[in-house]
Parts: structure tokens; sequence; C-alpha cells
């Protein structure tokens, strides 16, 4: 067995001068280590990508970040040139997903308030003793809405 002398360079710690010196994609993958482990955050360059899918593979391999993984595609289909258009990607992704889950959040909310603004009018009826009126209350939407609005009950919805 040969015994080989390896050196291991840890990116995040190089000093910014020996980062500045790569010219390569490398430089951007380097950059982003670095501003990462100094500012905890990135601000990018708009330096141009050469080989962008290898890159977000190596992002994807050297941060345990999978989104830059998951946008190859839709960064090829745009013909991404730099980190800037990378991350608006990235960005858009992020906001497309809590735009649904807002919605699935307020659908939810929606059928709660629903179910107890519906609960309370029965209440109320119930209480007066009129099977009639739950019955019709229950099955015809205008009647229902006349009587949600006769008890006031629309403005105590929760916000």
């Amino acid at each position: 067995v040969s015994d080989y002398k390896i050196n291991l360079f840890e990116i995040a710690y190089l000093e910014r001068e020996m980062i500045d010196s790569f010219t390569s994609d490398f430089w951007i993958l380097a950059d982003y280590l670095y501003q990462m482990r100094v500012n905890k955050e990135y601000i990018a360059d708009k330096k141009s990508i050469g080989h962008i899918e290898e890159l977000l593979l190596l992002m994807s391999a050297m941060t345990g970040d999978r989104r830059f993984e998951e946008i190859i595609d839709e960064a090829n289909d745009k013909e991404v040139v730099n980190m800037c258009e990378v991350l608006d990607i990235v960005e858009s992704r992020g906001i497309e997903k809590g735009i649904e889950k807002g919605i699935e959040k307020g659908r939810e909310q929606g059928i709660e308030q629903g179910a107890d603004l519906i609960s309370r009018l029965n209440t109320i009826l119930a209480k007066e003793g009129d099977l009639e009126k739950i019955i019709k209350a229950n099955t015809d939407k205008e009647y229902r809405n006349e009587l949600l609005r006769k008890y006031n009950l629309l403005n105590n919805i929760r916000k």
C-alpha cells in the first residue's frame, strides 16, 4: 500500500485572498461557503457561471441543500448565467410553496369557521324548538344566509 500525503482544505475557512484567486466556477462555491460562514447570509455576485449543472450539483453536495439540485432543469431552461438568477429561482419556489401552504391553511380555517357558524345557528334554532327551521337552514342556502344575518352571526366570524 502506497503512503500518499494529501492536503485537506475546509473551503469556508480559506482566506478571502485565496478565494478571490480562483477563476473558475469553484470561486462561486468558495465565495458562497465563505459568506455563509462569516456573514450568515449570502449576497450573490453577478459572475457568470460556466457549468451550471455541475456547480449546482457540487453546491448541493457541499451544503446539504437539495434546492440547488432541484432547480437544475429550470435553471437550464431559463439559461441562468449567474447566482443571482439561481437564487431567484430558489426564492420563487419558496414563495410558491408558502402561498400553497397559506391557501391550504386558509381553507382549513374557513371550514372550521363555517362549521362553528352552522353549529351556533343550529343551537339557536334548537333552543327555539323549531326543527323545521333547522332542517330548512341545512338544506336551503338562501334561507340559511338569511338566518345568519337575522341572528347577527356573520359579524362574529373569527379573523
